[in-house]
């Protein structure tokens, strides 16, 4: 078989496995576009979040927790976004989606469900964060953070079917592209790219996650965001291993991303809370 053809039945393979995933990645990625709409209402988010039964349990659980909680529990989706308002259900839309995916973690990448969910959730408050600073969409960077690993989840899925038994050198110098290509002929980013590109995300969504191990200038400025939300997740002890050498938060990514050194180390301190109150929120 050629290298093409190789690649193209990847796709088709990619593709295939990504229509058996929860409905929930698909429209974390739609509401984002929703509420950025002018002209959506209550009742068009309602529809597209209750279209997964699991999703809605989930979203309802999280908008009793103590934090949010009322007098009365609320008890439907429409109760629930009037609680906290729209832009805090993207967020927990957000968590509960990484919740239902995220559950049996990534064999092949060594990596728990707990650290996954921690790695995704962590790079997607560094993103909102950066976001804000560098004067790009708050939502649609904390939509990427969290759909960041959907490639890597897609393809775990295809090398577990492909090659039972493989998993990924658990070390900090692994070259990870050259190996997810040997063992599925494409890359996780590509993969989460053409996965992105299925469900109609944005052009700079679909590159950026594409590029964001090395963004260029032709890299959209959310891949070089991510970059930088990626190295901070890392430095916080909560990077996937296997990526260690894919990170350097170099002077040209930082402009790329349009920031300062000193915005990082404000990001960093700023998204280790957040994930905190986060987790707190969760326990209660």
């Amino acid at each position: 078989m050629s290298p093409l053809s190789s690649e193209t039945a990847a796709r088709d393979s990619i593709l295939r496995l990504a229509k058996k995933l929860p409905t929930s990645p698909h429209i974390f990625g739609r509401l984002g576009r929703l509420l950025n709409d002018m002209n959506s209402d209550l009742t068009d988010i309602v529809k597209l979040v209750a279209v997964d039964s699991g999703l809605t349990g989930r979203v309802i659980r999280l908008s009793n927790s103590v934090f949010f909680r009322g007098e009365q529990p609320v008890k439907s989706l429409d109760e629930a976004i009037n609680r906290v308002g729209f832009r805090e259900m993207h967020r927990i839309v957000g968590v509960a989606m990484s919740e239902q995916i995220f559950q049996g973690g990534l064999p092949v990448y060594n990596l728990s469900a707990e650290g996954l969910w921690e790695n995704s959730v962590l790079t997607a408050l560094s993103m909102e964060r950066l976001a804000k600073i560098a004067g790009e969409d708050e939502s649609e960077a904390y939509t990427v953070g969290l759909l960041r690993g959907i490639g890597k989840l897609v393809l775990d899925m295809l090398i577990q079917v492909e090659h039972p038994g493989i998993s990924c050198p658990d070390t900090d110098t692994v070259d990870l592209p050259k190996w997810e290509r040997a063992w599925a002929a494409v890359t996780s980013n590509e993969a989460g790219s053409m996965i992105l590109q299925e469900w109609k995300m944005p052009d700079s969504v679909v590159i950026g996650v594409r590029d964001h191990y090395r963004p260029t200038e032709t890299t959209p400025r959310l891949g070089a965001l991510l970059h930088v939300a990626c190295c901070i997740t890392h430095q916080l002890g909560k990077g996937v291993r296997a990526e260690t050498r894919q990170w350097e938060m170099t002077p040209e990514v930082l402009a790329l991303a349009g920031l300062h050194p000193q915005h990082v180390e404000t990001c960093v301190a700023e998204t280790q809370e957040a994930l905190s109150e986060l987790k707190s929120r969760l326990k209660s």
